[in-house]
């Protein structure tokens, strides 16, 4: 069965999981064009089927890096079959891409500056990453709880340690107004722009995004279910860090799409990450190889069914009536 493929990396496991992504966008593209040809769109379908291997590559190489991480291959699948539950397709934007590009690596930062001698580094590099982001929508400011979850976790008291996290919140948003010379109009109206407010409103929702809810809520209880004496439940600390930075991410991004605090990006590509991350997590929780691949497949092909009738590509006749 195709979940047993991922349980250790290796040739066959990597063309299984390009396989996977090759369907899921394709797939996904054909529902967006009511099956029609699509040859005329091989830029964005090419665009995400790279942006989706760059995400898995990102993650599997800082997930080497983890110490006492036993990498099983399960995100190489989580990744792609959660793409399928999207309500669209990535819609290719560069600032909501770099976002979510420099929130992954700040995953590895926060775990590093967490459980390494050289707090003063980390501190400076994660902050310095937020800074950055901030920069493009100021929502994402409330990721500097997380250096200040470290003061607190670590009980750092040298000053050296409060300059490292206040340097780049000084420097960064200076040397992006200093810019401002340099780029074109359209480019700098890039950096602080407004933020829009747009609160979910339940009876616009289609079915398709009602099933991304769902999945968010659902990586919410794989959430719930693994926080208590969550230290103990994983064999390494940095493992309980990195769960509880995406744990932070997760409940960031469903407050960011059910109230719509975007400026440019659509309403759900930054929670993609994390509930890949938890989808992983529930798979690798299952014991059993026989019900982990019931599970995997029925959520599989129950989503292409799914979409495939929601968008009128099948429909199903009765043998009766007129």
């Amino acid at each position: 069965m195709i979940v047993n493929i991922f349980k250790t990396i290796g040739p066959r496991t990597y063309f299984t999981s390009i396989f996977l992504i090759l369907f899921a966008v394709l797939f996904s593209f054909a529902i967006k064009n009511k099956g029609t040809f699509l040859l005329e769109q091989w830029p964005y379908i090419l665009g995400n089927v790279i942006l989706m291997v760059a995400f898995i590559a990102i993650i599997t190489f800082l997930e080497n890096q983890h110490k006492g991480r036993k990498l099983d291959g399960i995100h190489l699948i989580a990744y792609p079959t959660i793409f399928l539950f999207l309500p669209t397709v990535f819609e290719l934007k560069p600032i909501p891409i770099l976002q979510t590009i420099l929130l992954i690596f700040g995953q590895y930062i926060f775990i590093k500056t967490l459980h390494s001698k050289n707090k003063e580094k980390g501190m400076l590099d994660l902050s310095l990453i937020i800074s950055v982001i901030v920069q493009f929508n100021l929502v994402f400011g409330i990721f500097y709880l997380l250096p200040l979850y470290i003061f607190i976790n670590r009980g750092i008291k040298d000053t050296k340690y409060l300059l490292a996290l206040l340097l780049p919140i000084l420097v960064i948003p200076f040397t992006f107004n200093s810019l401002s010379g340099i780029l074109s109009n359209e480019t700098f109206t890039l950096i602080n722009p407004p933020i829009h407010l747009n609160p979910l409103k339940p009876h616009f929702l289609s079915n398709s995004d009602w099933v991304w809810l769902i999945t968010l809520f659902l990586s919410v209880l794989v959430c719930f279910l693994q926080l208590p004496r969550g230290h103990k439940k994983f064999s390494y600390p940095e493992l309980f860090s990195g769960f509880l930075y995406m744990t932070f991410w997760l409940f960031f991004s469903i407050t960011f799409g059910l109230l719509g605090l975007q400026t440019l990006q659509e309403r759900w590509f930054i929670s993609f990450i994390p509930a890949a991350y938890f989808f992983g997590i529930f798979l690798e929780k299952i014991k059993s190889d026989s019900l982990r691949n019931i599970l995997f497949s029925s959520l599989f092909f129950g989503i292409v069914i799914f979409k495939l009738f929601h968008n009128g590509i099948i429909s199903l006749e009765l043998p009766f009536g007129n």
